[in-house]
């Protein structure tokens, strides 16, 4: 395992929210990985493989630990991308819809560049999403400028114009006419 493949597994561990099951699976993996302490060092793993995973505070002292040696930026900028690659390629209306749901709360929490594709999503009527899930022609037409709106993000995202920081802190290096979900909301929603 590389540093690379160890940190993504602190990440998901992390971004999952895991259970008190899971911290005991985690405890397992880091026995299985003594190469961790070739990643991260004599005294953080020694933490790692010393903490007792049955205490009440297991999970919240391995989340602070895991915070500090997890920049999570690169793995949030992974994770927003593969969810916009998949409004793209799947296939499957519910997925697509679901995938939507979660961005709508990406946005909620920070990722303002999210913007038209919560609102498309957050002013659909529950009604609607009824009937796009069973009429192809209507989820096509539903679904045509958030799909076009994800290939521009995906853009900014590859590019780094837009660039995750940290979980919910970005920074934004496009132009202003590039930041059209900010000032030209009205606009792209009547495109529709």
């Amino acid at each position: 395992m590389d540093q690379i493949h160890a940190k993504r597994y602190f990440y998901n561990f992390i971004k999952n929210k895991q259970d008190a099951l899971s911290i005991i699976n985690f405890e397992q993996w880091v026995y299985e990985h003594d190469e961790l302490e070739d990643i991260f060092g004599e005294k953080e793993y020694l933490e790692l493989i010393s903490r007792d995973y049955k205490d009440k505070f297991a999970y919240h002292e391995t989340e602070k630990q895991i915070r500090r040696l997890v920049n999570f930026g690169l793995f949030e900028q992974e994770r927003i991308t593969n969810m916009l690659n998949d409004l793209l390629i799947n296939e499957a209306k519910s997925d697509k819809l679901e995938i939507l749901g979660i961005l709508y709360e990406e946005y909620c929490s920070g990722y303002n560049f999210l913007r038209y594709i919560a609102l498309s999503y957050i002013l659909t009527s529950d009604e609607y999403k009824g009937t796009i899930k069973v009429n192809q022609s209507k989820f096509e037409i539903y679904i045509d400028g958030i799909k076009k709106e994800a290939v521009r993000l995906l853009g900014f995202l590859r590019s780094n114009e837009i660039l995750i920081d940290d979980e919910y802190e970005y920074s934004d290096y496009r132009t202003e006419k590039d930041q059209i979900e900010l000032h030209s909301i009205n606009e792209m929603l009547g495109a529709n």
